[in-house]
């Protein structure tokens, strides 16, 4: 039975950050992921990178932070944020009175906002409507919420962390007031192994109660599901926001080769319940065309949802969107900290406040250092100059500092210069330096890293040729694998199923069942 000082459980971006976090601090940290890295809501957020303007009116406090925040990540991260900066508009219909409300709320929570004339505003954003009466621009941005994670990720890994995707916490082992071992199971080869930790940290996110519970702690909380849609191409410049207290359909976020539009807000009792309707996803684009009218001539490619987890006792807008760092001493469990709420933007100040309460249980100093500390250094002004070809020039944002290691796989062959997502750009190298990895054991393992699969087909096009290179590096069936990944690309394309969308998978579908003749194992037969 191994021992080790802080076991953190969840392997989102606040669970990736605390790792970090205590790893520069020199501590001794294991962290535990149930799936795979940004799998769950870290994954499923809409891709934004707060100024803060969103809450200045009714949520001070988190507007505050994500001023604050936003300005730290795009120091430390720039290699993953696209700082497209952004606007609120307010249409004739909206309250003419909000604009005063709004920069009023801007100047109380260090939120940096100016207001601008209409005609202004589009001439930065061409597509806005004509019915715009009020305007203002922020220093809002689009960040990717999977390079981020697995930033953090390997950072904490090169500081000693042992972090571990697919394995499922299963058992706490109580005694004298405090969690004595943790056993948890490796989903890939089926063995349950026991751990011996000083701290235990859950970073579980909308299943933070569940992984609480066994400790035979409850942690009030609501959970609160919001739903995207992701349109084909970036029919907005910057983010677009609507100048209004927050509703449904009011932002649009240009991100990679998409614009992503959101967000609802829904209470739901289960945090697996991630389905979306279509009736969801017309309402949304209906309210986005109002701010942008080429939105209705755009095809929406797939919609997804994603989990927040709200503390406390409001729900859906009402609640904040501020965190929590709990210490469950006062429940009876003495080596058990909880971390809930907050949002993509403040979760480096959410791993800091969680860290330092952990070094005080620990009984050890040392000051936090993620704040200046550079996830990826950012790449000396003669080195980007040398970048002549697109493809290192997106390799840097997608990959950071470890964009060497990928191109050299690339430049190993011609075939790593292979085309292998061409709506994406995704070479062969990319995609066999990932495969070789012992993270990655599905095909939407290597999405999430590479974003092959993500584009305007949703992976109908690319499958066979991700495939082909997985079954080099993986001893699951080649048919098990591909049906798996494209049974969870049809999840998020069955409710955008209409217009131009709906060709494409007819397409699709004639591809995969005519060509290949995959249709029964797309129904689930055989497996």
């Amino acid at each position: 039975m191994s021992r080790v000082e802080v076991l953190i459980v969840g392997g989102g971006v606040t669970g990736a950050g605390v790792a970090r976090d205590l790893s520069l601090r020199g501590v001794d940290v294991m962290l535990l992921e149930k799936s795979d890295f940004s799998a769950g809501a870290t994954g499923r957020c809409h891709g934004m990178l707060h100024s803060g303007g969103r809450y200045a009116v009714k949520d001070s406090e988190s507007a505050a932070e994500c001023a604050k925040e936003s300005t730290i990540l795009k120091r430390i991260a720039g290699y993953c944020i696209e700082d497209t900066g952004g606007l609120f508009v307010a249409l004739e219909e909206d309250d003419p009175n909000f604009l005063d409300r709004f920069l009023r709320g801007c100047r109380d929570t260090g939120v940096r906002a100016k207001e601008i004339m209409p005609a202004e505003a589009r001439s930065l954003e061409p597509c806005l409507s004509k019915k715009i009466q009020n305007s203002a621009e922020v220093e809002d941005a689009s960040v990717d919420p999977f390079a981020l994670t697995i930033g953090n990720v390997e950072d904490a890994r090169a500081a000693g962390a042992d972090i571990r995707n697919y394995c499922s916490i299963q058992e706490f082992s109580l005694g004298d007031g405090r969690i004595q071992e943790a056993i948890f199971e490796d989903l890939r080869t089926g063995t349950r192994q026991r751990v011996r930790p000083e701290i235990v940290l859950n970073a579980g996110g909308a299943w933070a109660d569940h992984i609480a519970s066994l400790a035979g702690i409850h942690i009030p909380m609501e959970i609160d599901k919001g739903i995207l849609v992701v349109l084909n191409g970036r029919i907005v410049n910057g983010l677009v926001n609507r100048l209004r207290m927050p509703s449904d359909g009011d932002i649009i976020v240009p991100n990679h080769s998409a614009s992503i539009v959101g967000t609802t807000s829904e209470k739901v009792d289960d945090p697996e319940n991630t389905a979306v309707s279509g009736s969801d996803v017309h309402r949304l684009l209906a309210e986005a065309t109002r701010m942008v009218p080429d939105v209705a001539m755009a095809r929406a490619v797939r919609a997804y949802a994603g989990i927040r987890p709200l503390p406390g006792g409001k729900s859906g807008r009402e609640a904040s969107r501020t965190f929590r760092v709990i210490d469950h001493a006062e429940e009876g469990v003495e080596n058990f900290v909880s971390t809930v709420g907050g949002k993509l933007t403040t979760y480096r100040l959410m791993a800091e406040k969680a860290s330092d309460l952990v070094m005080r249980k620990l009984g050890k100093s040392g000051a936090c250092h993620t704040a200046l500390e550079p996830i990826s250094p950012p790449m000396p002004a003669g080195q980007v100059k040398d970048l002549l070809s697109f493809p290192l020039i997106r390799m840097t944002r997608k990959y950071g500092k470890d964009y060497r290691d990928v191109v050299k796989g690339c430049a190993t062959s011609l075939r790593g210069k292979e085309i292998l997502c061409s709506c994406e750009e995704v070479l062969r190298g990319e995609i066999e330096h990932f495969a070789s990895s012992s993270d990655v054991t599905r095909i939407s393992d290597l999405m999430r890293r590479t974003r092959a699969g993500m584009g305007y087909c949703q992976a109908g096009m690319c499958s066979f040729a991700i495939a082909s290179v997985m079954i080099d590096h993986s001893d699951r069936d080649p048919l098990e694998l591909i049906g798996e990944f494209l049974e969870e690309r049809w999840r998020g394309v069955e409710p955008v199923l209409f217009g131009g969308q709906l060709r494409q998978e007819v397409f699709n579908r004639y591809v995969h069942d005519g060509v290949y003749r995959l249709e029964p194992l797309l129904r689930g037969e055989g497996r």
